[in-house]
């Protein structure tokens, strides 16, 4: 009886499936393989006198299958113990007898090797391998449930209390895993901050062993409840890999005096926290003048290239938008109705009613136009886009329903130049916001667009006097193109020193300087008092000397490419500067000895020369393709030019402009709603830090997010008119008051 029922024991623990209670693991970073690959049988010699009794039933249990290994007697060769093969440990067997001893063994000196605990619970589903699936086995484990219960509550942006509702833990229960138990708000909470402080660990060590250089982004934001400032910076930098990444370094509170004193003294902090000093090479900022005034001290602590001259970059695309919102104010007679009337009718929920009857009597989709937020990019150009298509319906509804508002057929006639004009502009903001492209060769392609979109309405008799103050504003900013935007340009394998003397000249004569002789100057068209009440700097009578320009840019790349030849001399070997005359082979003369002699240039020809001089062929539509992966053609090209290759990295991975930061705050405004407005700053943090790892893994930290009106959440209203905020009005300051 002993006997069978020790058999019964052992079927119930080895040969079946139960459903234990699990305990919780001591910790939650093991390593999540499960014990189940290591469950294989063990190739043990066969002992002699072993049984081989073909006529023996087959064995319904795993203990002589892997585990144990049966000895028999010398003389009769009868199956007297079984020997276990992990430990060599003998039990007295007999046939007919049960495991029970064998399986409290294994219970309690391997239970590894079992493949599964007291604790846990085996489901084994199988699939078909022609399918794309495989046969596996799952063990449940209630740490890592409990790590990625976690992961996902801060990812989604849900509640901390997510895991205890009732719904949620009956649904896993019922449908899951039985065993399944509750975790609670506190545990939540506590295991997103282990995995951040992980998170946190891996990315310094990462940026430890890391040799090329990294670029900031920084940028400041109040909270949708007006309670608290929080500053966003962001890394980016081109991996081994020639991908751009980015990573959220900090989302800190900043509730002090938006000086640039505190400005400094954070974004050192989190610099010296992540252990990134002098390994810096640009910062990108908005136009605010305490951003502005801040770059002098971390210049100082920083030590970047070329004495801090490609360090700063102001954000083109809050330039664009200062620019679009000048021209707006000369423009309100046609665009102000249209947006007070889509404005009300948001605001109305009955008028909301009769314009969805009002648009399927006449056969047309119902809509719900966007709003038309000042600080947002773009947001008038896609209200008036949304709009048009819609004008002789909307006009209609307006005059026969809405009383005080009035819209006229004259008007759309205008917002049709206005939506034409504006396109542009829509298109460089997009153009400039890729997280996962370089923006930095692409800033000339951009400004070029805008200023020839100047030069194609400049008669246009109503745009015309939208036009004068915008192009004002314009050249406070750019008149003079940033340094890092023609280095980064000539780097363009498509366009080199070349491609910068024409678009330098086409960009100048398309905003009113003598660039050309054959075409009359933007400003001939303006009025004297308009030309006269214009400063020195923006005379557009002054002469622009491109040669001179293009000059200096080959000076700068030079003084650039030596920095980094003395920089990484003990890491790349110096086979692209040898003297010229000397061979890199035994038979004729190379290619980089032929070049030189068409174009001498010392005792030494570098990497620089030999790519300024050679012609790459590419076809005409790779020639104005602005998504041609310029960073994929370095990669391939990066042989000939081992330390031109590492400062190419370094200026291709410069951000033009602050969306990184943006879609930071859109994050931290997704996540402050009501259910979640009790989070304190540190949690606020530390998942948004953690949600932006969690996505970089698998590159989806530019998926735009929408928000509850059906809005594009991707361009935020991230200055809030509050104390301490940055807002349009202080960031639209002449450069010349931020020294």
């Amino acid at each position: 009886m002993a006997s069978r029922g020790g058999s019964s024991r052992g079927k119930s623990i080895v040969g079946s499936v139960s459903t234990p209670i699990p305990t919780e693991e001591s910790n939650p970073f093991e390593d999540n393989e499960s014990p189940f690959q290591q469950s294989v049988p063990v190739n043990a010699p066969s002992q002699t006198g072993q049984a081989n009794n073909s006529t023996e039933t087959t064995l319904k249990s795993n203990i002589f299958k892997i585990h144990f290994t049966k000895v028999c007697n010398n003389n009769d060769g009868i199956v007297t113990h079984g020997k276990c093969n992990y430990c060599g440990s003998e039990f007295k067997h007999c046939k007919g007898g049960g495991y029970g001893t064998f399986n409290r063994h294994m219970e309690k000196k391997h239970p590894d090797k079992l493949g599964h605990s007291r604790s846990q619970s085996q489901i084994r589903f199988t699939t078909d391998e022609g399918t794309g699936t495989h046969s596996s086995l799952f063990t449940f484990s209630q740490a890592k449930y409990r790590d990625k219960i976690a992961e996902t509550i801060s990812v989604e942006r849900l509640p901390f209390s997510f895991a205890e509702r009732c719904q949620v833990q009956e649904c896993i229960n019922e449908t899951l895993q039985p065993a399944c138990k509750k975790v609670s708000r506190r545990t939540i909470q506590r295991t997103i901050f282990k995995q951040y402080k992980n998170g946190r660990e891996q990315l310094c060590e990462y940026f430890r062993t890391f040799n090329s250089s990294i670029s900031l982004c920084s940028d400041v934001w109040t909270d949708v409840f007006h309670e608290n400032s929080f500053m966003g910076i962001t890394a980016h930098w081109v991996d081994d890999k020639w991908n751009i990444q980015k990573r959220v370094l900090a989302f800190r509170v900043f509730n002090e005096s938006h000086t640039a004193e505190n400005i400094y003294r954070l974004i050192r902090g989190v610099i010296e926290d992540f252990g990134l000093m002098f390994k810096f090479f640009s910062i990108s900022f908005d136009n605010a003048s305490a951003n502005t005034a801040s770059i002098r001290p971390l210049e100082d602590f920083l030590r970047p290239s070329c004495g801090g001259k490609y360090f700063h970059i102001r954000c083109v695309c809050h330039v664009l938008n200062l620019c679009v919102q000048t021209g707006l104010q000369e423009l309100k007679e046609y665009v102000l109705p249209v947006r007070e009337v889509v404005a009300y009718l948001g605001k109305n929920m009955t008028l909301m009613k009769q314009w969805a009857r009002y648009c399927k009597a006449h056969n047309m989709r119902v809509k719900k136009f966007p709003k038309d937020v000042k600080t947002r990019w773009n947001s008038t150009y896609r209200l008036l886009s949304a709009t048009f298509p819609y004008r002789t319906l909307l006009t209609n509804f307006v005059n026969d329903s809405l009383v005080g508002f009035h819209l006229y057929e004259y008007q759309w006639v205008i917002i049709a130049r206005i939506i034409d004009f504006l396109s542009i502009f829509d298109t460089c903001t997009n153009l400039f916001s890729q997280v996962y492209f370089p923006t930095s060769h692409l800033f000339l392609y951009g400004v070029v667009d805008v200023a020839e979109q100047f030069w194609k309405y400049r008669s246009d008799p109503q745009l015309f006097m939208a036009l004068i103050p915008m192009r004002i504003k314009w050249l406070l900013y750019y008149k003079d193109i940033p340094p890092i935007a023609l280095v980064a340009f000539v780097l363009d394998p498509r366009q080199k020193l070349e491609g910068l003397q024409a678009y330098l000249e086409a960009y100048y004569k398309f905003l009113g300087f003598n660039g050309g002789q054959d075409s009359q100057p933007f400003a001939m068209s303006l009025p004297m008092s308009e030309v006269d009440t214009q400063d020195d700097e923006a005379d557009p009578d002054s002469i622009v000397d491109v040669n001179e320009i293009v000059a200096d840019t080959r000076n700068q790349l030079i003084e650039l490419y030596d920095s980094y030849c003395i920089r990484y001399s003990h890491v790349v070997p110096q086979v692209a500067q040898e003297p010229i005359g000397q061979s890199s082979s035994s038979g004729g003369e190379s290619f980089r000895q032929r070049q030189a002699k068409k174009k001498p240039r010392g005792s030494q020809y570098t990497e620089l020369d030999l790519y300024l001089n050679t012609t790459f062929r590419f076809c005409e539509e790779i020639n104005t393709d602005m998504t041609f992966n310029v960073l994929q053609w370095w990669q391939g090209s990066g042989n000939p030019y081992p330390i031109l290759s590492l400062m190419v990295k370094d200026i291709f991975a410069c951000p033009m402009s602050t969306v990184a930061c943006e879609q930071t705050f859109s994050a931290g405004g997704n996540m402050l709603d009501m259910t979640r407005s009790q989070l304190t700053p540190q949690n606020i943090e530390i998942q948004v830090c953690t949600d932006d790892w969690k996505r970089a893994q698998v590159r989806q930290q530019e998926a735009e997010r929408q928000s509850p009106d059906g809005s594009d959440f991707f361009y935020t209203d991230n200055m809030m008119s509050t104390p301490g905020a940055t807002t349009a009005n202080e960031s639209d300051q002449d450069p010349d008051d931020d020294e």
